[in-house]
């Protein structure tokens, strides 16, 4: 909507350019989420399309593993010097890593409450570098 009101931004003009960039992020999403959901008690009920739900499933795991991989090995960048680093080279942030996935997996630890845990595990490290 900013850039909608931005390319339109003289005078009244503004809100309509606001109204259009509204209308041009939403618009396309709840028209086939409408559509959709007229046909989909139709759908869901082929094999072909669940399997190709199931495909696209793994698919958009795969591609949400890869792109956290590349996070970790980016890592953070090191104040002062070029480059950054893996975080799989310091110790303190495996640890974060796998208490976080094991309390998840085997404690039944809600996922939003391991994310927390583990964003104070990594702003405490953040403390004793600093």
């Amino acid at each position: 909507m900013y850039l909608g009101a931005l390319a339109l931004s003289h005078g009244p003009s503004s809100v309509l350019g606001a109204f259009l960039g509204f209308l041009g992020i939403f618009f396309p999403g709840i028209t086939l989420s409408i559509g959709v959901q007229s046909i989909w008690r139709v759908l869901r009920t082929k094999p072909a399309v669940v399997s190709l739900l199931r495909g696209v499933n793994a698919t958009a795991v795969g591609l949400v593993f890869t792109a956290v991989y590349r996070l970790w090995e980016i890592g953070y960048l090191q104040g002062g010097k070029e480059g950054s680093g893996s975080l799989g080279l310091e110790p303190w942030w495996v640890v974060v890593a796998a208490v976080t996935y094991s309390s998840v997996q085997w404690w039944n630890v809600p996922p939003p409450v391991a994310i927390l845990g583990g964003a104070v595990g990594g702003l405490a490290w953040w403390g004793v570098v600093r």
